[in-house]
């Protein structure tokens, strides 16, 4: 099948589909996997990119399913933003905004619990 391409980012070795590497076409591995553009291979023929590769595990599913799902208490979301604007896909750096606009308003919304006369009081601050 040549339609399957191994990628190492950063170490990690990742296998998937020229399909998925450019269901972006305006992105930076639309470009990379449809043009003639020479790629820099690594000593197995995986094609090497100098990126974080954990991070790539994200982006790959994005591209696959156009949908940003991160695990709960993700804390590397800053980390996410540069990597989704690297590889200039637009659709990815909007979600990731999103998501980073959801983070900043729970973290800044505040619960406490006050006992009053035996009863507890559910006080909310935002």
């Amino acid at each position: 099948m040549s339609d399957l391409v191994t990628l190492n980012v950063g170490g990690k070795v990742y296998t998937t589909s020229r399909s998925t590497l450019t269901r972006f076409p305006d992105s930076m591995l639309g470009t990379m996997f449809s043009t003639a553009i020479p790629v820099k291979k690594d000593s197995q023929g995986h094609y090497f990119i100098d990126r974080d590769g954990k991070t790539f595990r994200h982006i790959l599913n994005f591209l696959r399913t156009s949908h940003l799902d991160l695990p709960d208490n993700y804390k590397e979301i800053k980390l996410l933003k540069r990597e989704a604007d690297f590889y200039q896909i637009e659709p990815l750096i909007e979600a990731v905004q999103q998501k980073e606009a959801e983070i900043m308003a729970v973290g800044q919304n505040a619960m406490m619990n006050i006992s009053l006369d035996q009863k507890v009081q559910t006080v909310h601050f935002t």
